[in-house]
Formats: structure tokens, C-alpha cells, sequence
């Protein structure tokens, strides 16, 4: 419980930095993740029920284009893919290149509005 807390005030933090100044991104990536993890959710529920999975490989790209805040509660409310330490660490990678890439956007777009 206590890592899903901690997963949404990181997730919060990061959506509300971007909010302030970007917030047409901040609502595309809450609404990614919104659907990142509920497709966490129906991936666990395949699983449990050995039905049809989602790729990994689609999990990762939308994690990589933002929908890693969903994906990061998804997967600590589910506990789901949290002892596979490949997709841990394809996720960490994800999640920090989108946090970085994020971040030079919010920095470059502070430049110019300060000019």
C-alpha cells in the first residue's frame, strides 16, 4: 500500500508540474494513463484467467509516450508484472525517458516564454 501511494504523488507531482506549464500535454498524458492502467488491469484479469495477453512491447510504447503514471499505479495496484525484473527495468527506462524528454520540453518552452 505504501508503494502505491508513493506511486501517485509521483505521478501527481509529475502531471501537476507539467499542468502548469504545458497543460494540453498534461491532459494528454492523464487521459494515456487513464487507459495505461486499464489496460493493466484487463492484462491481470487475461492473465488470472490464461486468456489472450497484451504485448508487453504495447505496454512499454505507451508508457514510453506518457502513459507511465498509469502504468506505474497499474501495476503496483494489480501487482502485476512487478516480479519480471526485464519488464521492471524496460518500464524504469520508459518512464525515465519520457520523464527527461518531458522535462526539456517544459524547459525549452520556460525559455521562450521568458524572451
Amino acid at each position: 500500500m505504501k508503494s502505491l501511494m508513493l506511486a501517485l504523488c509521483i505521478s501527481s507531482l509529475f502531471l501537476s508540474i507539467t499542468a502548469v506549464i504545458l497543460p494540453k500535454l498534461a491532459i494528454a498524458y492523464l487521459a494515456l494513463s487513464a487507459y495505461v492502467f486499464l489496460l493493466y488491469h484487463q492484462d491481470k484479469q487475461r492473465a488470472c484467467k490464461q486468456d489472450r495477453r497484451i504485448p508487453e512491447a504495447k505496454l512499454h510504447l505507451l508508457n514510453l509516450l506518457g502513459g507511465w503514471p498509469g502504468g506505474y499505479c497499474g501495476s503496483l495496484a494489480f501487482r502485476h508484472k512487478t516480479s519480471k525484473p526485464g519488464f521492471v527495468r524496460t518500464f524504469r527506462l520508459s518512464a525515465a525517458a519520457n520523464t527527461v524528454a518531458t522535462l526539456l520540453l517544459l524547459a525549452d518552452t520556460l525559455k521562450h516564454s521568458n524572451q
